[in-house]
């Protein structure tokens, strides 16, 4: 996947940004800061699934009204989709994935392979993963929502609407949250990486949170570098400015009208959740939301080609900037596509939401292990068949280059 270019931050920005890239193969700057792999658990590669737990056409639910029709792939190719989730699968030696395709509206395909993290419990393709930072395009969307109905301005100063935090600079504005250009230090630290290793029970207050704050990383506006802080503070604001809960928010203006029953946010109350209440106070709207994978593509085609937002906002929330990052969206590239969508990383999941305008196709990878690398995921092939990636965009990937022959001096 294209890279962007590294943030002149302080050295020690950088050393913990390191820390959390993907793969060498996914190296996009926004996983560069802080979505943590802590209590990553070691894979048994003798106990992963062979066979995946596939649905065909028939697998799509209308939970209501506004969802999407059901998927309508060609019956020869439900068994092509299944050998490639499983090829991916094992190439990113993953206890398990879920995968989706929307094409032109309509749901193609999805499906899962293998296991949840506990090595039992059989992934299906309703099954909602952690999908980390793919979050922030809930909130971004919100808050540009609230643009367009004139309660939010992208270029008024944050205390505008969070007074009480009289340690945030003036100078922050809305923008610069939702592309990260405050300057603002991460949320994840050496204070709450250690207070996510020894007490995962602990909700963290909004208080103990910004207390725990490093120094910002440079002035708002000055430099570029991803900060799930950002979105922590767009998310209070949107709590600010309307009155209600993140959640009632979420569920009232997208989860509810689009039909996203697998879809939500996370609170530290949830029992047995798949985070614990450190993960889901400390990362909140910045990241902590699950979806199913299908969910997941009918969220990107209605935020991507629909009327959710005007065509104005759309196009600020995709005015790239040199780090390929707009307003809670980024730039994403695999050689023969570019398109946009956001990656998360957090815990022990992995997600990728990827909208292909030119093809009019919107796919959703998720997967229950960190650090992966899903480009090569998406592009792995099983025995004689082809891709994730060629089967939901139709694009051939490219030729390999021939390497150039040696000289006679072996130079």
């Amino acid at each position: 996947m294209r890279t962007g270019r590294l943030p002149r931050v302080p050295m020690a920005a950088l050393l913990l940004s390191f820390l959390v890239l993907l793969s060498p193969d996914l190296t996009l700057a926004p996983l560069q800061a802080v979505e943590p792999d802590i209590r990553l658990r070691p894979i048994d590669e003798a106990s992963l699934p062979l066979v995946p737990r596939v649905v065909p056409e028939q697998v799509a639910d209308q939970r209501s009204a506004g969802a999407l029709q059901p998927a309508s792939v060609q019956l020869a190719d439900a068994p092509r989709y299944a050998a490639a989730l499983e090829a991916a699968r094992e190439l990113g030696s993953a206890w398990g994935v879920t995968f989706a395709v929307v094409r032109d509206g309509t749901l193609v395909w999805a499906g899962s392979a293998g296991r949840g993290r506990d090595g039992h419990t059989e992934l299906t393709p309703d099954s909602a993963l952690v999908i980390g930072s793919v979050t922030k395009t809930f909130v971004a969307a919100t808050i540009l929502e609230l643009v367009e109905e004139g309660r939010v301005e992208l270029d008024e100063s944050v205390r505008t609407y969070l007074r009480s935090m009289h340690t945030l600079s003036p100078k922050i504005t809305i923008r610069q949250l939702l592309n990260h250009t405050s300057g603002l230090a991460d949320v994840f630290n050496d204070t709450t990486r250690v207070g996510i290793e020894e007490h995962p029970e602990h909700a963290w207050t909004t208080d103990e949170l910004l207390a725990a704050l490093h120094a910002p990383w440079y002035q708002p506006g000055e430099n570029w570098a991803y900060a799930n802080t950002n979105y922590y503070l767009l998310s209070l604001v949107i709590e600010q400015v309307t009155g209600s809960s993140l959640t009632d928010e979420l569920q009232h203006r997208f989860l509810g009208p689009l039909g996203l029953a697998g879809t939500r946010l996370l609170t530290p109350t949830d029992p047995g959740g798949p985070l614990e209440p450190a993960w889901t106070t400390i990362f909140w709207g910045s990241g902590a939301m699950t979806a199913s994978a299908a969910d997941l593509a009918r969220w990107g085609d209605a935020l991507y080609t629909s009327d959710l937002l005007d065509a104005g906002m759309r196009a600020d929330m995709l005015a790239f900037n040199d780090h390929d990052y707009g307003l809670g969206a980024q730039r994403i590239e695999l050689p023969g596509a570019v398109g946009y969508g956001h990656t998360g990383l957090l815990n022990t999941y992995t997600t990728l939401l990827w909208h292909f305008p030119a093809e009019k196709v919107t796919i959703a990878l998720e997967v229950n292990r960190s650090h992966v690398d899903l480009g090569g995921m998406l592009q792995a092939e099983p025995p004689g068949g082809p891709s994730l990636f060629e089967l939901a965009t139709g694009i051939q990937p490219p030729e390999p280059t021939p390497s150039p022959s040696p000289s006679p001096s072996g130079r």
